[in-house]
C-alpha cells in the first residue's frame, strides 16, 4: 500500500507500533499494535479491524488504573 502523506511516494510496510490515545481523560498507550508504516515519513495506518479491537480493549480495560497495555489479538 502506498503512503497517503502528501509528497511521499514510499510503500508502507507492516510493523508493530506503540499507539497512544486519550480515553476517559487519561492517556493510554497500547504496545505492539499492528500497523502499516511508511519507512520514509513514519506515517502509520491502522486497519478498521485493528481500530475496532483497540476500542473494545479500551472499553474492557477502562476501569483498570493501568495506562499501558499490550495488543493481544
Amino acid at each position: 500500500m502506498k503512503c497517503q502523506s502528501p509528497g511521499c511516494k514510499a510503500e508502507n510496510e507492516p510493523r508493530t507500533i506503540s499507539h497512544s490515545v486519550i480515553y476517559l481523560e487519561r492517556t493510554v498507550t497500547v504496545h505492539q499494535v499492528p500497523a502499516e508504516v511508511c519507512p520514509e515519513c513514519g506515517s502509520a495506518v491502522l486497519t478498521e479491524e485493528t481500530t475496532l479491537y483497540l476500542d473494545g480493549l479500551l472499553r474492557r480495560k477502562a476501569r483498570s488504573k493501568a495506562t499501558s497495555f499490550a495488543f493481544e489479538a
